[in-house]
């Protein structure tokens, strides 16, 4: 069976989108497009649309998706599918309806579980399952239907960022292992409203504050801590004085037993 080639408007920001970027261009799929952070947010920038061979009227800023000329430039490319990759803008439904194959994300977590932000943190304080999906975009955070997940382990010496570092290697793997499922347009797996969970940036905030005064089960209290050691989305777990706020964040290390 001949290669399906797919023209793709590529959503992407840092080195895990650069990484998905060149296995798609490795695959042999066409990048019609580039829609990249705004400045201020952007990360490796220079790398991804050097990466992409665009040429400047084909690489867009998302503060400029919900102009009528960006869609517009967007509906005259005639792409097949649009492609997220840690993009953490929200597509809004008019930009979703250009694709007839529909948008596919990269999620750093294991869906329906840890919808939202900041999986690497929920996962570890919540005790829930964690990994990579690629899903279809739909009107909703992270409710699309899934194409495909890999589940990643949580060992007791992670932290939050020893555990993002997994799951971007896991947003490579499952976007590598999903593709086929893409090109033949395998039915995904709908995600039931009632399972799973959902987590805001804010609410990082809500969990951050030790109570001096308060009893913690030791098992739950280092969960909040490592889980917390998550730079750069969360600095810490913190703790109030006289004198204000003391942050913790700590580092875990394995000793092999001895027999």
């Amino acid at each position: 069976m001949p290669l399906i080639i797919m023209r793709i408007v590529y959503f992407g920001n840092g080195p895990v989108a650069l990484e998905i970027l060149r296995l798609l261009q490795g695959q042999g799929e066409q990048i019609a497009a580039l829609v990249l952070h705004d400045e201020e947010q952007r990360r490796l920038g220079p790398e991804l649309i050097k990466e992409s061979g665009l040429p400047a009227e084909l690489i867009f800023s998302a503060r400029s998706l919900s102009e009528p000329a960006t869609l517009e430039s967007l509906k005259k490319i005639n792409p097949d599918i649009g492609f997220s990759a840690l993009f953490g803008v929200i597509l809004k439904p008019e930009m979703l309806v250009l694709f007839p194959q529909g948008v596919v994300n990269v999620h750093p977590g294991y869906l329906p579980y840890n919808r939202g932000r900041n999986p690497q943190i929920w996962s570890i304080i919540d005790g829930t399952p964690v990994g990579a999906t690629l899903h279809y975009m739909e009107d909703g955070v992270d409710t699309g239907p899934i194409i495909t997940r890999v589940a990643v382990a949580i060992a007791p010496s992670d932290t939050g960022e020893s555990l993002r570092a997994k799951l971007e290697r896991a947003c490579v793997e499952v976007t590598e292992s999903g593709l086929e499922a893409i090109r033949s347009a395998t039915r995904p797996t709908p995600q039931s409203p009632d399972e799973g969970t959902l987590h805001r940036v804010s609410d990082v905030a809500k969990v951050s504050e030790i109570d001096l005064d308060a009893m913690y089960r030791a098992g739950d209290l280092i969960d909040l801590l490592r889980a917390l050691s998550s730079p750069p989305q969360s600095r810490g777990a913190y703790f109030r004085t006289a004198t204000g706020k003391v942050w913790i964040s700590v580092n875990l290390a394995v000793e092999p037993s001895v027999d």
